[in-house]
This record gives C-alpha cells, sequence and structure tokens, in this order.
C-alpha cells in the first residue's frame, strides 16, 4: 500500500522539498487516486509559482495537485482610504458612473476631467464606493486550506452534448447547420433549448439544454466520486492567499487584453485565460461564474453574471467581481442552475488516513 506522510502535501514543507521528493510524492498520489501521470510542471503567474503535477483520471477529466496552507483570506478594508488602494486611474473609472450625465457623449473631455475631479472629492460618492466594497467582498480571516487534486479548467452547466449519430438523423438540426454555413456562422444557439458550434477542425457539433437543479448537480459529482469547492478553498485556488484585490494587485492594468471591453484590442489570447500559479484556469470572466458548496448551501465566485458590465459601468467595476474574495450581497441563489453563466470545478479531497 502507498503512504504519503501528509505533512509534507502542506506548505511551508512542501515547498521545501526538492525536486525529486516533489516527483515521488505526486507519484504516490497518481497511484493512490488511480490517475494517470500526464507530467511534472513548475506554472508560475503573478510572481508566484508551484511545482506540481498534472493527472487525468479515468473519465478523461484533467486535474492539479494544490498543496495546502493556512493563509490570510478575505479582504479588510476598515481605515483604509481609496487613494491608498487605487491609483489614479483606477479611481477616475470608479467615480465615472456617479458623474451625472455621463453617458451621453455630449460632454467634452475637459468637462469629464472636471466632473470627475469634484466626483472624487464628494465625501457620499466616495463613501458609497466604499460601502460596496466593504458589503461585496468576504471578511478577512486566517484559514486552514487542506490539499486537493483540483479541475484544472471549469466545466459548463445543463448542456449535454448530443452524439454525431443523432445529429446526422436530425433533419431540423441538419436545415439549421446548412442555413449558418450559407451564412457563414459558426454556431447556432436557440435559447436553453439547443446549441450547434462548429470546432476547430470544421465538424458540426450539437448539445441540447437540460434543466439541472443545484443539488442535482451536487449529487452527480458525488456519485462520480469528486466535490465542489467551499468558497475559501476556491479562494485560495484563484488567489493563493493575495493580500490585494485581484492575484495580480489592487489595480486594472488597462494594457490587459480583457474580454467584453470592445474598446481593447481584442486581438489574440486574453491576458487572464492563462494558467495561474497553480496550474489552474480560472475564468476571471465576469459573465462565468463558479459554484461553490459550503454547509449553509451553494453560492457563487468569479463573477456576478456581468451585471456590472451589462449596466454599463465600465472596466474596473466590470471586473472588480473576478477577485478571488468578491461575494455578490444582493445574489441570490435560486433552485435551478443558470447554463449560460453557471460553471463548476471538481475536486478531490485528499485524505488524512494517508499518514
Amino acid at each position: 500500500m502507498n503512504h504519503i506522510s501528509i505533512d509534507k502535501l502542506y506548505n511551508p514543507q512542501y515547498d521545501l522539498l526538492s525536486i525529486s521528493d516533489k516527483k515521488a510524492l505526486l507519484n504516490t498520489l497518481a497511484a493512490i487516486y488511480n490517475l494517470e501521470l500526464i507530467c511534472f510542471k513548475e506554472f508560475k503567474a503573478f510572481e508566484k509559482s508551484t511545482y506540481t503535477a498534472v493527472y487525468r483520471s479515468h473519465d478523461g477529466i484533467d486535474f492539479v495537485f494544490v498543496p495546502g496552507d493556512t493563509v490570510t483570506l478575505g479582504l479588510n478594508f476598515k481605515n483604509k482610504p481609496l487613494q491608498d488602494i487605487f491609483n489614479d486611474e483606477n479611481l477616475a473609472e470608479l467615480v465615472y458612473p456617479f458623474v451625472e450625465g455621463y453617458e451621453e457623449e455630449i460632454l467634452s473631455e475637459e468637462d469629464i476631467l472636471t466632473k470627475i475631479s469634484e466626483a472624487l472629492a464628494d465625501e457620499a460618492i466616495i463613501s458609497n464606493i466604499e460601502k460596496y466594497l466593504t458589503h461585496n467582498f468576504t471578511q478577512e480571516g486566517e484559514f486552514i486550506i487542506h490539499p486537493l487534486l483540483v479541475q484544472k479548467t471549469y466545466s459548463e452547466t445543463c448542456w449535454i452534448p448530443i452524439s454525431d449519430e443523432e445529429l446526422i438523423q436530425n433533419k431540423e438540426w441538419q436545415n439549421m447547420i446548412k442555413k449558418a454555413e450559407i451564412k457563414g456562422l459558426s454556431e447556432v444557439m436557440v435559447h436553453n433549448t439547443v446549441c450547434l458550434y462548429k470546432t476547430d477542425d470544421s465538424n458540426w457539433c450539437d448539445k441540447y439544454y437540460e434543466v439541472t437543479t443545484f443539488k442535482k448537480l451536487l449529487q452527480n459529482i458525488k456519485d462520480n466520486g469528486y466535490s465542489l469547492p467551499t468558497q475559501r478553498e476556491w479562494e485560495y485556488l484563484a488567489g493563493k492567499g493575495c493580500r490585494t484585490i485581484f492575484p495580480w494587485g489592487n489595480n486594472i492594468d488597462f494594457s490587459m487584453n480583457l474580454k467584453h471591453m470592445e474598446w481593447m484590442d481584442n486581438d489574440g489570447a486574453y491576458t487572464l485565460e492563462k494558467e495561474n500559479f497553480f496550474g489552474l484556469t480560472i475564468g476571471d470572466d465576469p459573465y462565468c461564474r463558479e459554484i461553490v458548496y459550503d454547509e449553509c448551501g451553494f453560492s457563487y465566485k468569479g463573477g456576478d453574471g456581468s451585471r456590472n458590465i451589462c449596466g454599463g459601468l465600465g472596466v474596473v467595476w466590470g471586473y472588480l467581481p473576478v477577485s478571488p474574495y468578491f461575494q455578490d450581497s444582493e445574489m441570490v441563489v435560486g433552485d435551478n442552475i443558470n447554463g449560460g453563466y453557471d460553471f463548476f470545478r471538481r475536486v478531490i479531497r485528499i485524505n488524512d488516513n494517508m499518514k
């Protein structure tokens, strides 16, 4: 039987191991959990890094090992002036929606700058922004995050793949494909019904929408030997204990190539669509929120369903919800999952009985 000293699966002990010792440990994990070891790799992002392994499960899902740690999570904005948190460019973006007539194109650039300056001096406006930060970010505290095997990418919900044979036999779908080809489209979707789309090799695929509840999703995940991350686990996976709003700092860098920002040069890969310091692809997309589960129930992390962006609030307000610590105070989680916005990530909790 394979054995692992559980202490070595936590930092700082894990970080202090030699590469050869890490490889031996990671190989043992593969044997214990019946996973195919794909590769060893050091993942780097935002001046943080982790040497770990990529695995594949029997059902074709890729996982990475994430060491445990005792970390501070959440943010405390009390007695911190906005000027000490954000730079001038981000502050201007934050107060801009409070400027009277900001949506009107008739305002000159000089008028806008004047109104922004006035807004920054308005105590009521600053107080509103401070209240938003206080009420929509999780409270600061110290937490023990246990070691995990974590799905590298998030999975969509509600959409069920359809076999090629079924797609070929369905005359209605074939007619939809023909019309799409004539129009030069690569995707056709009937809301919450069916989605036809072209793959990279120009073949057409199909998936249909199945109404799914949170409880049904969780039960299916458990039946297959997995779990959903908790809220605090997800914060660790997305930020590794960062003490700033984002893993890279408190401010949006306007040279970033961000999704849904039409005024940016969106050629090529998006800046945030990369593996992070654990080798995980976090959505970092305000539209894509991940489902997490604690004893008190289900909640979301990583987005607000595009509320701020669709509300025309700009890039900073639009991207605050991708912070590891954002928690939408107005979000109500019902019974049914929204397949257009709700995603999930499987985790395997590493047991203490491996001592």
